[in-house]
């Protein structure tokens, strides 16, 4: 999981980051976090890989709700989670969308539930591609594929939200093709598929993915490549 944590308590923000490590290495999830204390430096950050933020609400300046709500314009998938020390702000997160509401004082009971609904929206509820690796098979959710990039070597590179590192699998793009077509996924050109749920906007020739990288798209198949876009983002509106 990639997550952000904000909150004008620095302190505080290392010790949620800490709570939130061992929760992941006990189910031995995956975690990189960036930690922000206050709205000016999130909001002027590139959240674009980003999945979860965790926030405040009670902060100076642009208070957590106006921060969230320019976080949803900007990232509209992106999953809020408020954590704060005043529970009568708790029906405002609704207007945003916020996924839970944790009361600071009660972390220990409930971050570990609240962190487990989350990697199950990401992750648990998403299908997976099995993937052959050196030391056996890797199965990988389709949620958190971004693009595959083919390699001339017989190599597909699998790049997603989850870690740095493209995940290599043996093969031709073609050979991934034909079981992700029907999974929204979308052929931009000879040597990309890219992940329609991660494609943030088509324009110019460009294909800006969710992580703020740009793919050159195929101009002899411009237009059916929008086409197809605008066809499926209408149907998951």
């Amino acid at each position: 999981m990639r997550i952000a944590i904000c909150d004008d308590l620095p302190q505080f923000t290392q010790e949620l980051k800490s709570r939130l490590e061992t929760i992941c290495a006990q189910n031995d999830w995956e975690l990189t976090s960036t930690l922000f204390t206050s709205s000016q430096t999130i909001l002027s950050a590139d959240l674009s890989g980003t999945q979860v933020v965790f926030l405040d609400i009670d902060m100076p300046g642009t208070n957590g709700l106006a921060l969230a709500k320019e976080l949803r314009r900007k990232y509209p998938g992106i999953i809020l989670v408020f954590v704060t020390a005043f529970i009568e702000y708790a029906p405002e997160g609704y207007t945003v969308s916020a996924f839970r509401y944790i009361l600071k004082q009660e972390l220990d009971r409930t971050l570990t539930p609240v962190l487990e609904d989350v990697h199950q929206k990401l992750y648990e509820s998403s299908e997976y591609i099995t993937l052959q690796q050196r030391d056996g098979a890797k199965a990988i959710y389709l949620s958190s594929i971004i693009y595959l990039e083919g390699t001339p070597n017989r190599r597909v590179l699998f790049h997603t939200n989850d870690i740095d590192q493209p995940i290599e699998a043996p093969g031709k793009l073609a050979d991934y093709e034909s079981t992700l077509r029907d999974k929204g996924f979308l052929r931009l050109q000879k040597s990309f598929i890219a992940n329609m749920s991660h494609i943030k906007r088509i324009s110019n020739y460009q294909v800006t993915m969710s992580n703020g990288e740009n793919i050159r798209a195929s101009e002899r198949n411009y237009r059916d490549i929008c086409s197809a876009f605008l066809r499926w983002k209408g149907q998951h509106l």
